[in-house]
């Protein structure tokens, strides 16, 4: 098995926790591994509850990639918010040219004037949408999916708009799957053991993936050789300890950057970030995510954390065997200009792994807590051991804090309020 990933360079806190603490930590654990939203792991167990049905998945690619009209589909956008968007978000943009048909598009807010912007922009006989709502019943999604299924009716004759529509929602329940079953709509499954901002290797990430072309078996195999690590002992395995040191320290450093060094991987920065937070922010404690991306924020962000509060612990993310990548030509007659003479027999990669090995020491040097997830290269492998990774971690880190993981308490006041005022017409 490859393994794509290792923890390295870490300079977290170190962690000290007793016997009657991780015996409370495998205690938490095991309870919430027979839970209803924990089934994140049993995502990786071919026959399991949340194995996702790839078979179906591709199925449904095949079937949908020309619309009604017999013409190829050429933007597929996708209707969803948070956990429902982000994970596919992190796995097109990393690996998908954005130049390349189809193009993807992510709808993840109501915001009319930009949503009507985008339905502008494309072709509904050549659209394909995909409506991901676990609950079945987000109103911002379903807002947008109303307006685009107007929309699609009135370019597509009779029922000719069904082709251009793949639910994803709940197996059971939920109102998107009473409208599936209604209106007689192609549906994938998020299983109900898996919560939403966990879904990035079921059908919610994996759809979007093979409609790209993308291989779904890499990104689940990337996550097995991460999943394969508990069976070392609690000190020896990489994501136990990087959990752990966070969460002991969070008292000292709150914060938590993820700075991968691939604008490539930024959309995966964000996605953390809501697993991390919507995780973890209970009960008065938590980790606060940030993200970043490098070399960029460089010139936006480091000066805080050089020289700002030291509450900070920085992960960078790097993918090895970018150096050699884009060698810059040099003309002549430019070597007595210092800045263009040090570029001289470089390439761009060499300069972007030079700049994250110097903000790494640099971070370093200044005591600033820090370590670096290494994946050998950019691909579904690497992508889909990075997820499983930072769910694992986040999971252990619930458990060293105390606080459960799966659920958000404090989204739901919100959502509550926001169907009261539509109701009252506010």
């Amino acid at each position: 098995m490859r393994q794509a990933l290792r923890v390295t360079n870490s300079t977290l806190p170190p962690y000290s926790l007793s016997a009657a603490e991780q015996e409370n930590i495998v205690t938490r654990m095991r309870e919430w591994n027979e839970s209803d939203y924990a089934g994140f792991r049993r995502v990786l167990i071919q026959g399991s509850d949340c194995y996702p049905d790839l078979a179906k998945i591709r199925t449904l690619a095949d079937s949908h990639r020309k619309g009604a009209s017999g013409k190829p589909i050429k933007d597929f956008v996708i209707l969803g918010i948070g956990g429902s968007s982000l994970g596919a978000e992190a796995i097109l943009r990393a690996l998908h040219s954005p130049h390349q048909e189809p193009r993807f598009h992510i709808a993840d807010n109501s915001d009319p004037a930009v949503f009507q912007w985008l339905l502008d922009g494309i072709n509904p006989e050549q659209t394909l949408l995909f409506v991901v709502a676990k609950s079945g019943g987000t109103m911002e999604t379903l807002s947008q999916f109303l307006v685009a299924q107007d929309w699609l009716q009135k370019a597509c004759p009779q029922n000719g708009w069904k082709e251009h529509v793949v639910l994803c929602t709940d197996p059971q329940k939920g109102d998107l799957r009473a409208l599936a079953s209604r209106w007689k709509l192609d549906c994938l499954e998020v299983p109900s053991a898996v919560g939403g901002r966990f879904t990035a290797l079921t059908s919610v990430g994996l759809f979007p993936a093979v409609f790209a072309g993308l291989p779904a078996e890499e990104f689940l195999a990337g996550a097995a050789s991460v999943a394969a690590w508990e069976k070392q002992p609690w000190h020896e395995n990489p994501c136990t300890q990087f959990a752990a040191s966070l969460a002991k320290a969070s008292a000292k450093h709150p914060i938590t950057v993820l700075m991968p060094y691939s604008t490539q991987l930024s959309a995966f920065s964000r996605w953390f970030c809501q697993l991390w937070g919507e995780s973890l922010g209970k009960d008065g404690l938590g980790l606060t995510p940030y993200p970043a991306v490098g070399a960029t924020d460089q010139h936006s962000q480091m000066q805080l954390y050089m020289e700002g509060p030291k509450d900070k612990c920085l992960v960078f993310v790097h993918a090895k065997g970018t150096a050699t990548l884009m060698p810059i030509p040099f003309p002549n007659g430019l070597s007595d200009l210092p800045s263009f003479a040090l570029l001289q027999n470089r390439s761009v990669g060499g300069l972007l792994d030079a700049e994250f090995r110097a903000t790494r020491d640099a971070v370093t040097q200044q005591r600033i807590p820090n370590c670096t997830l290494e994946i050998d290269r950019i691909d579904a492998y690497s992508l889909g051991a990075l997820f499983y990774f930072c769910e694992v971690a986040t999971a252990l880190a619930g458990a060293v804090l105390g606080v459960n993981p799966f659920n958000q308490p404090g989204v739901e006041a919100a959502k509550i309020l926001t169907k009261k005022y539509l109701a009252e017409g506010q």
